[in-house]
């Protein structure tokens, strides 16, 4: 099996270490500009680490992008990392350590240190921006904001994109099927109940098959397999795709996987495990694009990318969304930091002028859709499209437009 992704994770997990160091030292202040501190806290050395890394490179290459063009003009942006080794009991003394660097404004990939900081967000008006929303981040809406669509909304979407597009029911002369495996965490437990409470409510789409919701780092996923069988659909989230489709493939069973945008990191662990045969005719949604779309945010990704990283740049595209679909994530980020500075000043910038002016912040790039936030809306994103993996073009095959969330 080729294992390219592993050696350009390793390679990135080195350089990581160095460059933030080297950040972490950069303390003098360039004459005449003001200093916006970014706080880092995300999984540099823990289980999430390998679709993390790449997005870690996003923002400090970000960093160092909107410095070197002076897209802000009169800042100069400062990042400080913190390696929560994703373990919640880091979550705390990570926000206070990046507080006690100066931290303007916090960015948490995961929704589970977004989940644990909402409350001292608030008490201390700093806000936080994670990619990953969760209602308990969204409800009631306060200084977390979201970069990316709500796991529930998003395989409610494949769902219905399924039963319109995909199921044939005349065919078949039956309805589908459907289930759901993934840890058991905040996340995958939300998306089972949104999963059982749509095929309820669309019964003649739809019959449930019922969830499983093994312990966080199951690594056999031989009794899901069992469970599962006699499904038409499985989704799972994140890195758990990979194994629960080896074991279920092993017993000779076979179904249509469906994900939600994370899945979109692993495409190289995925493929390395089951190859390309194992995760043929896989749905996934994503909020970001796919690397091959011919959009000029992701061009510019991967040209900043293979500036920046020339050895791990091509390996780094195979292995997933982590870098590129980070950079057209984490880049509204850095637009929320430029339309604050822009409303208030650079010497008047602080947690509560980013705050003020993400509420009607909105940016559109080139093949996207509009991304926006509300005073009753955390969450900027509001479609997606869906995308079929491939063994024949070895690669991810868009199969949608852009297409609004189900919510219900």
């Amino acid at each position: 099996m080729n294992h390219s992704w592993k050696r350009a994770i390793g390679s990135f997990f080195v350089l990581t270490l160095l460059a933030t160091l080297c950040f972490a030292c950069a303390e003098k202040e360039e004459e005449g500009k003001v200093t916006i501190t970014i706080g880092e806290i995300t999984d540099l050395t823990g289980p999430a680490s390998p679709a993390l890394l790449p997005v870690h490179y996003v923002t400090m290459d970000l960093v160092e992008y909107y410095n070197e063009e002076e897209l802000i003009p009169g800042v100069k942006l400062k990042i400080v990392t913190y390696d929560n080794n994703y373990n919640p009991a880091r979550e705390i003394p990570g926000y206070d350590w990046v507080r006690a660097r100066g931290a303007d404004v916090i960015l948490a990939p995961l929704y589970s240190t977004a989940e644990v900081l909402k409350y001292f967000a608030e008490q201390d008006q700093v806000p936080v921006v994670t990619s990953s929303p969760t209602e308990i981040i969204l409800e009631p809406p306060g200084w977390v904001f979201t970069l990316g669509a709500l796991f529930t909304d998003q395989i409610r979407t494949v769902l219905n994109w399924v039963s319109e597009n995909h199921w044939n029911y005349t065919e078949e002369g039956r309805v589908p099927k459907v289930g759901y495996v993934g840890w058991y965490q905040a996340a995958s437990a939300d998306i089972a109940q949104a999963m059982e409470e749509y095929c309820v409510a669309h019964w003649k789409d739809f019959e449930w098959g019922g969830s499983s919701l093994p312990p966080v780092g199951t690594m056999s996923f031989t009794g899901e397999a069992e469970k599962m069988k006699g499904c038409d659909y499985i989704a799972s989230m994140g890195f758990t795709p990979g194994p629960f489709i080896r074991d279920f493939h092993a017993k000779g069973y076979d179904a249509t996987f469906i994900s939600e945008a994370s899945s979109g990191a692993y495409k190289g662990f995925f493929v390395d495990l089951v190859g390309w045969d194992g995760v043929d005719g896989m749905l996934s949604a994503t909020t970001q694009g796919w690397v091959s779309d011919p959009y000029d945010m992701i061009e510019l990704a991967k040209e900043i990318l293979r500036q920046k990283h020339p050895d791990e740049a091509d390996e780094l595209i195979e292995a997933g969304t982590g870098y590129v679909g980070g950079f057209v994530t984490f880049s509204i980020f850095f637009e929320m930091i430029r339309n604050a500075v822009a409303e208030v000043g650079a010497e008047n910038f602080d947690g509560q002028a980013f705050y003020n002016a993400s509420l009607d912040f909105e940016v559109q790039f080139e093949g996207f859709p509009r991304w926006y936030f509300a005073e009753t809306d955390r969450n900027c994103v509001h479609e997606i499209a869906i995308y079929e993996w491939s063994a024949a073009a070895e690669d991810l095959v868009r199969r949608s437009d852009w297409l609004p969330l189900v919510k219900d």
